[in-house]
């Protein structure tokens, strides 16, 4: 089974998690890079806001993996004011990505699910395996609690993995019967 994980990140915390799913679920990696770069801070707070709420696409980087080319996708954003960050917008206008495996998870500075919603529904035509957020896992005070976040995330990673495989498998043996019948 070909695992990916595809993300985007503002400030290092939505690379952390995948980071760490990656290394727990021997997946390729992705990194969704804007073409102007934005901070979460200052005057490009109002610009990433204008982009949330009237829907824009910003200008993506090409990246390494294809995701049609995967079983399972794990899909990453940062939370931005209740939504998934807007790079999504233009890769799902770009790359249909359809009767996929997906798990998303989010990360953020509260415990909302908001941007995981919308997030499942732009992805309907894919079976949706699972939904993690958490709390920004590299801003926490101790190494230990940020080690703890990651650690949880990695795990609830590795069940989706393991359930995706199985699935797989016995998509695989219902394929081969119908084949096979006599």
């Amino acid at each position: 089974m070909k695992v990916l994980v595809l993300y985007t990140t503002i400030d290092g915390n939505t690379e952390a998690v995948a980071q760490a799913i990656a290394e727990k679920t021997d997946a390729d990696v992705s990194k969704i890079v804007r073409v102007s770069k934005r901070h979460a801070y200052g005057i490009d707070l109002f610009r990433i806001w204008l982009e949330v709420v009237f829907k824009r696409r910003p200008g993506i980087f090409p990246f390494k993996h294809d995701p049609r080319d995967y079983d399972l996708i794990f899909i990453g954003t940062p939370v931005w004011f209740d939504t998934y960050n807007p790079v999504f917008n233009t890769l799902f206008e770009v790359i249909k990505i359809y009767d996929r495996k997906i798990a998303l998870f989010s990360t953020g500075s509260t415990d909302k699910q908001k941007a995981l919603d919308k997030f499942s529904k732009k992805l309907k035509d894919s079976v949706i395996l699972g939904r993690y957020h958490c709390i920004e896992p590299i801003f926490e005070d101790e190494d230990s609690e940020t080690q703890r976040i990651l650690n949880e995330a990695a795990d609830w990673a590795k069940g989706i993995a393991d359930e995706a495989a199985k699935m797989i498998e016995e998509e695989e043996f219902e394929r081969r019967k119908t084949i096979y019948k006599t």
